[in-house]
Order: structure tokens, then sequence, then C-alpha cells
């Protein structure tokens, strides 16, 4: 990793590597006058040939459980991945917005030295957990990839990477496997990059509100020493004060953004990982299913990401609560103390990323739908038995 001493370089590299990959499959929203380009026509027509495949697929292997479940965790893949590829495009506007003003505020603290090396720090942690999601990411396509090469070496039996049939396309025949493949290869390259793009870019935007929370409790620390000064100016005061209740407001819209824009992508991503982890785990230990074994590890990962983010929120909110209560609002004068008294009303009552509104995006949430996911298995376990 190249090494950066403020905290608005890595940023600016951070966001390059995401819109490389996003670049890639053809869905940069963040470029200047974006426009619908053969790129994106591949990853939309992947996205449509997939529901398609996979409808005419189920149909087609009926009543062979086994394959219909093959397909069924392809179905998860595509219930997450599509509300990412629609929000992402009729909300690009709004992120293009926001991360200029990411940008502008790590910018704007650049000399800062402490602020700066604290929100460098969370810039390079963001930046490790991008390269870990995206090896994650790879070595779910990698499973796919080398299932055929496994089949053929251990069983001299010729498979698709992908249990997915083509409309119109023989498979059984040798033309009909290459040109069948070769669909199957694009489709999880698209897959793979598109979804690392997606799920580091919801990293990188929803972790730096811990920048917002660092500058905010900076700016109570610097309150305070005003308070304590043996010679107080009450305008520089009262300045700092209204500064404060505005980055509050800031906050709080910022967290009011990431449940409305998230709330159908983390319904989504939950609905998806909890149908392709259920059916991988079954698949695996039914079948030992190879690409099972890497989908679990994707699904758990995904989840366990989205579920940190949503506790991030939570903690940080917390220290908000903290650091104004803490703050010596009592040697502030009345309309100062009813502006502190009403940002610690608002702090109690803060907004949560929720799963489509039906329950918390948490760690104890992550717990429930482990616990759910092994019943939802031995629930198949009982079925096929």
């Amino acid at each position: 990793m190249r090494s950066f001493t403020k905290s608005y370089e890595m940023y600016d590299y951070n966001l390059l590597f995401i819109r490389w990959m996003a670049d890639f499959s053809g869905v940069d929203m963040l470029v200047d006058d974006y426009r619908f380009n053969y790129r994106t026509a591949i990853c939309v027509a992947t996205v449509l040939m997939g529901a398609i495949n996979c409808t005419y697929s189920l149909a087609y292997f009926y009543p062979n459980y086994y394959k219909m479940c093959e397909v069924v965790v392809l179905l998860g893949i595509l219930i997450q991945g599509t509300p990412k590829l629609y929000f992402g495009y009729i909300h690009r506007e709004f992120y293009k917005l926001q991360y200029g003003r990411l940008r502008l505020l790590h910018y704007r603290y650049r000399d800062h030295e402490k602020l700066n090396a604290k929100l460098l720090l969370l810039m390079e942690r963001i930046h490790v957990l991008s390269k870990l999601l995206s090896i994650v990411f790879i070595f779910g396509g990698l499973g796919y990839s080398i299932y055929p090469l496994y089949m053929y070496w251990a069983h001299h039996e010729l498979v698709l990477m992908v249990t997915m049939q083509v409309p119109w396309i023989d498979a059984d025949s040798y033309t009909g496997y290459t040109v069948t493949t070769a669909m199957q290869m694009v489709m999880i390259v698209i897959a793979c990059t598109g979804l690392s793009a997606s799920d580091t870019a919801i990293l990188l935007f929803v972790a730096n509100l811990s920048a917002y929370v660092e500058v905010f409790t900076d700016e109570l620390n610097k309150l305070n020493a005003m308070l304590s000064a043996e010679d107080r100016d009450e305008e520089v005061i009262r300045c700092q004060v209204r500064k404060i209740c505005s980055q509050h407001q800031d906050i709080i819209e910022y967290e009011s953004d990431l449940d409305e824009r998230y709330i159908v992508i983390c319904f989504g991503l939950a609905i998806g990982a909890i149908t392709t982890m259920t059916v991988s785990i079954f698949l695996a230990y039914m079948n030992s299913y190879i690409p099972g074994y890497a989908l679990v590890v994707v699904g758990f990962f995904q989840l366990l990401e989205f579920c940190l983010l949503g506790t991030v929120l939570t903690v940080k909110n917390e220290e908000i609560i903290e650091a104004i209560y803490s703050t010596d609002w009592y040697l502030l004068a009345e309309p100062e103390r009813r502006c502190f008294a009403l940002m610690l009303h608002k702090s109690q009552n803060f907004t949560e990323m929720t799963i489509g509104g039906f329950a918390p995006l948490n760690l104890e949430t992550f717990v429930a739908i482990m616990n759910r996911i092994y019943s939802y298995f031995m629930m198949l376990i009982s079925f096929i038995e």
C-alpha cells in the first residue's frame, strides 16, 4: 500500500480503487456527465440474462432438486446484486455530491495534526478492509472457476462452471458448451467486480461517519477550552455553539440519508445472503459442491461487513451522546444551554441502518441470521431425508 501523510490523499486513493472496479463493470457513477455505455449494457445484460437463465434452468432441471438448488444459489446472488445496481444508478447524483463533501471534510483538516492523524488512520483501515473484501469476492469467483477443472480431473466429467442453462443453446454439444462457458465466465467476472465495487463503496460511505464524529468531538473540546478560559469571549463562544449545532445537524442528515439509500439494499443483501448461504451449505454437505464452500465464505463476510457498519453507527451515536453530555454546557448562557439540550434530545433518538425497516443492522441481527440459516439448513436436510 502506498504511504500517505494526509487523510484526503488516502481518501482519493480509496476512491480510485473503488472507481477502477466500478469502471471495469461500466457502473462508475461518479464520472462527470455519466452516460450509459457498452460496459454498462454488458452489466445490465448480465443481470437480465441471469434472471432469465435461472428461471429457464429451474424448469429445465425439474425435478432434480440438487441441480435446482444450485440455480437457487445464483438467484440469491441476483437478489442482492440487482438493488445495488438499480439504486446506485438512480441515486448517482446524490452519491457524487456526498463523496465530494467527504473529500472536502478530509481536505479541510489536512493541516490539523491530531485530526489528520485520526482521519488518516480511518482511511487506512477502510483501505485494508476494501482489499480484504475484494479478495473474498475473487475467492468466490475462483470457487466457480476451478469447479469444472476439478470435476474433469477427479471424475472425467465435463461440467459447466455455473449450473445454468441458456435457452436455445445445447450445453451438451462442444460448441454449446464453449459458448455457455464463455458467457458464464463474463457473468462471473462482472458479478465479482460489480459486487466488490458496490460493497467497498458502501464501506467507504458508511464508515466515514466516524470522520464526522471525530471532527464534532474536536469542536466540543475547543468549546470546553473556551469555557474554562479566564478571559471568556461570549461572542466567540456563541459562534462555536452555532458551529457545533450545525455539525450535529449534518450528522443527523447524513445518518438519515444512509438508512434511506441503503434500506432496500440491506434487505436484498440479507435475503440474498440467507438464500445463498443456506443452499450452499446444504449442497456442500450433501454433494461436496465446491463453489458452495466459497460462496458460504463470501456470504458470511458480506453479512458481517454490513452488520459491523450498522454497529459502527450505533457506537458512534453513543459517543456523540457522551461527548455532548461531558461538555461543560452548564457554563453556557441560557440560549446556548437550550441548544445543547436540543442536541442531546435528538442524539437520544438517532437513526439506525435497518434491514428493510424490519430489523436493525447490527451484530445481534448477524447472530440471529446465522441461527436462522442453520435452521433452514436443517429443514432442507429433513426435507430430503
